[in-house]
């Protein structure tokens, strides 16, 4: 299991999945697309060029996997279960451009992208932290938002709608302290004694 530090790793995954799969004739030439990972502050700022950009609108506990221990690795037998912080990271997907064709360009390509790698693991996460383990995989898959929600996030953040379409990565399992153990039950007590002096 992974550190607070997961939830950012992840989102830099993502980011760099974006910007080492994009097509030459995005990333290149008269597109010349970025690909930008947006803060509650920075998406606020102005933004020029075109650009595939991701935001982390919602950071929630995921609610079948919160009460899961898992058992202990290594060779520590009264080591007790690892508990866990499962979350998913709630994103939106977001392109915008110069033209229309662009816009529509650069989200159809990152939503093809990641239907055909839905899933981060190991390899994309362990340079951003350390605890990832080989049976921890993310997955990436679009989220059921009616249009009244994502306008609703719009308004809220108060800047210009931007063609957008939500996504979830599931699920990050953030390692907690360990729970205190018990040893092994007293059988018998053994009192050291001396020789009584006369």
């Amino acid at each position: 299991m992974a550190s607070y530090r997961a939830v950012n790793g992840a989102l830099l995954s993502l980011e760099h999945f974006f910007k080492t799969r994009m097509p030459t004739e995005l990333k290149a030439g008269s597109v010349n697309a970025s690909v930008k990972l947006f803060g509650s502050t920075t998406i606020d700022d102005a933004q020029t060029g075109n650009y595939l950009g991701m935001y982390l609108h919602r950071l929630a506990i995921d609610p079948h996997g919160r009460s899961r221990f898992f058992a202990p690795q290594g060779t520590d037998k009264n080591a007790g279960p690892a508990p866990e912080l499962p979350v998913n990271l709630h994103i939106l997907l977001m392109a915008s451009g110069t033209s229309a064709s662009i816009e529509a360009d650069l989200l159809a390509w990152a939503m093809m992208a990641l239907a055909n790698e839905s899933r981060l693991d190991i390899s994309h996460l362990s340079d951003y932290d350390q605890g990832w383990t080989e049976k921890e995989i993310l997955t990436i898959t679009p989220e059921e938002m009616n249009n009244e929600d994502l306008l609703r996030i719009w308004d809220t953040l108060n800047v210009s709608f931007t063609l957008s379409v939500p996504y979830v990565v599931r699920t990050l399992r953030l390692r907690l302290n360990a729970q205190e153990t018990q040893g092994p039950a007293v059988i018998s007590r053994i009192f050291p004694t001396g020789i009584a002096e006369t």
